[in-house]
């Protein structure tokens, strides 16, 4: 269910990402065209100043913020208007703008007055000073690129383009990986549902095999010691504690459990666990140490969960034991809390499967492991508690040789 909750997230996080990564794309785009604009207008300046130098000779070109423009003291023509139609002069042109990479047409003019924002405008001027008999001393030659914004746009359109494919690529992975999170999303909560609803049914039927069971020993006291009658009850047991994890997992996981702490002593707790499964481990022969832990060692927790916590690392220790089953159960303190230490004999896990176990319906494949019964959960069980008292749980394993899981609790207080 955790994953469920964050999905939400995930999907808010990639679509913000992806219109991130548009903003920066529109962004840079702009930036390259600003850029391409301003070597357009660098090369035209330098173009009309390299052909009216050649024109005029002597001329000496400059470049403004505002505009380029071309000073001279030797005039080209005795007016503009001869200027304007020389035909020497427009080839002159003609050949700077094809040596700068300028193919475009233009239009070309000259006036008395300055424009102003010329470039902005997409004129570009050159002021010419005319002979001292003209009208005026100066004039203004000026040129106009209709074909400016085709031209920019065509120089940009393969970064356009591919600018383009880009986003529609990373768009259409973004929302195939969204529609895949929402199938697994429910997928995954009608799963729940049905698991959930399973054990609820299941609970009832169980309940009333356990009352009847019961009813009958009592009625009849020769079924007391029937082993037919046992194994009905110590299997409906079992499945009923299997339906327990499951509800409890579901609970868990919903983020709608509350623990019922107290103070507990961990030697006691330990003790009244071992004592429980005495029958369980007097049956499976094995021997079971459990070393004397100080009476100072306590812990702040529910007296249940923590109590089916070892209760399911000792049952493991016992299913997957070797013929002459030896099993460790130790406390230690480490760092500001306990380390409790549950180690086997028994046929261990393999390196790669030591993480995969603590997830639901997950068993290790090894050996005759799948021989032995249950659904997976109790270890995913164990994990959920441990960690819901501010703990951790973590294995170290050998194959053939045996495992030791160790949960750590820490020394927590009422207020925690």
């Amino acid at each position: 269910m955790k994953l469920l909750r964050q999905i939400p997230l995930l999907l808010i996080a990639s679509t913000l990402a992806v219109i991130g990564l548009v903003v920066f794309q529109l962004k840079w785009m702009r930036h390259s065209r600003e850029l391409s604009e301003e070597i357009f207008n660098q090369r035209v300046c330098m173009a009309v100043c390299a052909t009216v130098e050649d024109y005029g000779g002597g001329m000496l070109c400059t470049k403004t913020a505002a505009q380029p423009s071309c000073h001279t003291g030797v005039a080209v023509a005795n007016t503009a208007v001869e200027l304007a139609s020389d035909t020497a002069f427009h080839n002159s042109l003609r050949q700077s703008l094809d040596f700068y990479q300028i193919d475009l047409d233009y239009n070309m003019a000259f006036s008395a007055d300055s424009l102003t924002r010329t470039c902005e405008q997409g004129i570009y001027q050159c002021q010419v000073p005319l002979p001292a008999d003209s009208l005026s001393e100066t004039a203004f030659m000026q040129l106009n690129f209709p074909d400016r914004q085709s031209f920019m746009l065509e120089k940009m359109h393969f970064m356009v383009t591919a600018t383009i494919l880009i986003l529609l690529f990373t768009a259409a992975v973004l929302l195939f990986a969204n529609w895949s999170l929402l199938k697994q999303k429910r997928l995954l909560e009608t799963n729940m549902d049905f698991f959930n609803n399973m054990a609820h049914e299941f609970r009832t039927p169980l309940t009333n095999v356990g009352l009847a069971v019961n009813m009958l020993g009592k009625k009849h006291q020769e079924l007391k010691e029937n082993p037919f009658v046992d194994i009905v009850r110590r299997e409906n047991a079992r499945l009923q504690a299997q339906v327990e994890r499951v509800l409890h997992l579901a609970r868990v996981e919903n983020g709608d459990y509350s623990l019922q702490k107290e103070h507990l002593n961990l030697k006691s707790l330990l003790a009244s666990v071992c004592h429980d499964m005495a029958m369980q481990i007097e049956r499976s022969g094995a021997t079971v140490s459990l070393d004397e832990a100080p009476d100072s060692y306590e812990v702040y927790g529910d007296r249940l969960h923590l109590s089916n916590v070892f209760r399911n690392l000792l049952d493991n220790a016992l299913k997957y034991a070797c013929e002459k089953p030896l099993i460790c159960i130790s406390a230690q303190e480490h760092r500001r809390g306990i380390l409790i230490q549950v180690q086997d004999n028994g046929v261990g896990i393999p390196a790669s499967q030591c993480e995969l176990i603590f997830e639901k319906f997950q068993r290790a494949g090894q050996g005759d492991l799948h021989e032995q019964k249950g659904f997976g959960l109790g270890l995913a069980y164990v994990k959920s508690m441990v960690e819901l008292h501010k703990g951790f749980v973590r294995v170290f394993s050998e194959v053939n040789k045996g495992s030791r899981f160790e949960v750590y609790l820490p020394f927590i207080s009422p207020q925690s």
